[in-house]
């Protein structure tokens, strides 16, 4: 009887250590599918430049982006949009309309193992081009000793380079719905020749009479994961 009751103490034994290799087995594995994130496209909006036109109103532009998630750490993003200037006051009468397009990656720098977990501290970067055309039919130089002077300046395009540091945060508040915000650094690296007409903003980047700009975005997207193998 002693024999039968030790051999089955051992068998126990044996399956608990089975059974606690298995657990850890399980959790390494959870571990390598939680790095591995959400892969996946994502299609959203931002919605800073509504904003933006409520606060200027002679600015007003639509922006759209596409984000592929390779995993857990990495995204590779391209931004598109355009955007369009009107200004009519005392000194000129100016327009603009133009489009611009982003290309970059983002590095997620929130650390965590788990599974199902979609938050996202972002750190990337963007490389922007702009095209645009622009005139001024109408503006004033005011003098007051020979009069104001008035003339105008034809319609020219123009293309500019800039490139960006993005800090933002990512996350989804609903089933493959992402809501996200970022700060961008952009700094001018080249503007088209243009002597005769400098662009009062450039499509994407912002005003021209700065060469470094703040700006922001304020995304809603929808992401389209990829099937997992079983």
């Amino acid at each position: 009887m002693l024999k039968y009751l030790l051999s089955l103490s051992l068998f126990l034994y044996c399956v608990g250590v089975e059974a606690q290799k298995k657990d850890k087995e399980l959790t390494k594995e959870e571990k390598k599918i939680a790095n591995r994130g959400n892969p996946g496209i994502a299609v959203g909006i931002d919605l800073a430049p509504f904003i933006t036109h409520l606060f200027s109103n002679e600015r007003f532009g639509f922006a759209a982006d596409v984000r592929y998630t390779l995993n857990r750490k990495w995204q590779t993003v391209a931004e598109l949009g355009y955007e369009t200037v009107e200004i009519d006051d005392e000194k000129m009468t100016y327009s603009s309309d133009g489009s611009f397009m982003r290309l970059g990656f983002d590095y997620n720098m929130f650390n965590v193992d788990e599974e199902g977990n979609s938050d996202n501290i972002l750190l990337g970067l963007r490389y922007g081009f702009a095209m645009q055309e622009h005139d001024c039919s109408r503006y004033t130089i005011e003098e007051g000793y020979w009069g104001d002077y008035q003339s105008m300046l034809g319609s020219s395009d123009v293309n500019a380079h800039w490139a960006e540091l993005v800090l933002g945060l990512r996350s989804e508040v609903l089933k493959n719905v992402y809501m996200g915000w970022s700060v961008r650094v952009r700094t001018i690296i080249d503007v088209g020749a243009d002597s005769v007409l400098e662009p009062y903003a450039i499509p994407g980047y912002g005003r021209r009479d700065r060469s470094t700009n703040l700006g922001f975005t304020y995304t809603l997207e929808y992401h389209i994961p990829f099937k997992k193998k079983k």
